[in-house]
């Protein structure tokens, strides 16, 4: 699958969720803002962070040569925040959209966005991680000594780390 399909995947579902949390009636009291707000905020933060430290990851070590644009990586990447979970971006873009539906305050968006993760978390496990084994066989040994996604902010620090160094 390229790289086109896969961010077809993700744009329409972030639009989707956007598109819901506007237009569907919504429920809830209007207090809920209150707290879904900087929540939503805090996830859409967080998800486009480990988007950033994880592409700026593999274009640093990834790469025999380094480009312009997005490419599939011609490495098997295992520092930075590789070191402690398989899938960082597609983490972050789970992420980006539990923040979308959490901005907009709409509970039909939060359940989209529920529904939105669980298929997101298949697709990942399933197409990606197959696509990464015929590409890098050496990809098994990591499925078996990393998770495939770790929160952890000690974490999102050996992300940082690797970037740092030269």
């Amino acid at each position: 699958m390229g790289f086109a399909s896969k961010f077809a995947f993700w744009l329409t579902w972030w639009l989707v969720i956007a598109l819901v949390g506007v237009y569907a009636p919504n429920p809830l009291p209007s207090w809920y803002g209150i707290i879904s707000i900087p929540l939503g905020t805090f996830f859409l933060f967080y998800g486009l962070t480990l988007n950033a430290i994880a592409g700026r990851t593999l274009k640093k070590y990834g790469h025999f040569e380094i480009t312009k644009g997005i490419k599939k990586p011609e490495k098997l990447v295992t520092v930075g925040i590789y070191s402690c979970m398989r899938h960082p971006a597609q983490f972050g873009s789970i992420f980006f959209g539990i923040g979308i539906s959490l901005l907009t305050g709409n509970i039909y968006a939060l359940l989209i966005a529920g529904w939105y993760a669980f298929s997101a978390i298949y697709f990942i496990l399933r197409i990606e991680e197959r696509e990464t084994l015929e590409q890098f066989p050496e990809y098994c040994e990591l499925l078996r000594s990393r998770k495939p996604f770790n929160s952890s902010l000690s974490c999102l620090k050996k992300g940082i780390r690797a970037l740092k160094e030269k």
